[in-house]
């Protein structure tokens, strides 16, 4: 079963994925990898997380 029917079969639905806030790409997906770049924990529209690693 793909991840996408199962989604539907729960009746979830995900939102769309924001768009970049700067001049670079936020992911490259590499056969099943996904590097991810500047991606932030937004959550409709607010910051869920903040701080510094290792300080907070």
């Amino acid at each position: 079963m793909e991840i996408e029917e199962r989604l539907k079969e729960l009746g979830i639905t995900l939102p769309d994925a924001p768009g970049a806030l700067g001049s670079y790409i936020p992911l490259v997906k590499t056969g099943e990898l996904l590097f991810l770049s500047g991606i932030l924990p937004f959550k409709n529209g607010i910051l869920l997380a903040s701080g510094l690693v290792g300080s907070d």
